[in-house]
């Protein structure tokens, strides 16, 4: 009779457990916004980041595939590094955003100007106009704590229609 007692018990305290488990992943697991604001907020962090000069709170938006004018991830890294240390007071100034959303890709064209305050030259403001930039945006696979699998839209591409590196 014990042992019957202690073999339902045990089997109790393991569905509690898996119960337990799905709760927690369910609860974890990062829920799906809607694509058009999930871009307006991705673009609106990034800006925000530029200006507090938080490079991995920028490149944390962009596919490992990112291009932009010939540069990946790590060279664009590696400017933006120069940028911050040759510039003072960065700002970003990004116009409307227009989207078109397909299945799994989402293109947004918006005017972007960046000034930042020149150290050698601290009366004289900087900027640089890059025109309508396109910036493409799809959807890839994402992992929170190594388990929880999501997905997320990431940058793969930027064209501006004034192109050029970021200005040192």
């Amino acid at each position: 009779m014990q042992t019957r007692t202690k073999l339902a018990l045990g089997l109790g305290v393991v569905v509690l457990l898996l119960i337990g488990v799905r709760v927690f992943l369910s609860l974890a697991t990062p829920k799906e916004i809607e694509p058009r604001t999930r871009i307006l907020q991705m673009l609106a962090e990034g800006e925000q980041a530029f200006e507090n000069e938080d490079i991995d709170g920028m490149l944390q938006f962009l596919a490992d595939e990112f291009s932009w004018s010939g540069m990946d991830k790590q060279r664009l890294r590696n400017q933006l590094l120069l940028f911050f240390r040759n510039a003072q007071n960065p700002r970003a100034e990004l116009g409307e955003p227009q989207m078109e959303i397909f299945a799994g890709r989402i293109l947004v064209r918006t005017p972007v100007r960046i000034q930042w305050r020149d150290p050698n030259n601290p009366s004289g403001v900087n900027s640089r106009d890059f025109g309508v930039v396109e910036f493409e945006f799809r959807k890839f696979p994402q992992r929170k704590w190594l388990i929880i699998r999501y997905d997320d839209w990431r940058l793969i591409r930027m064209e501006a229609t004034q192109m050029g590196e970021i200005p040192l």
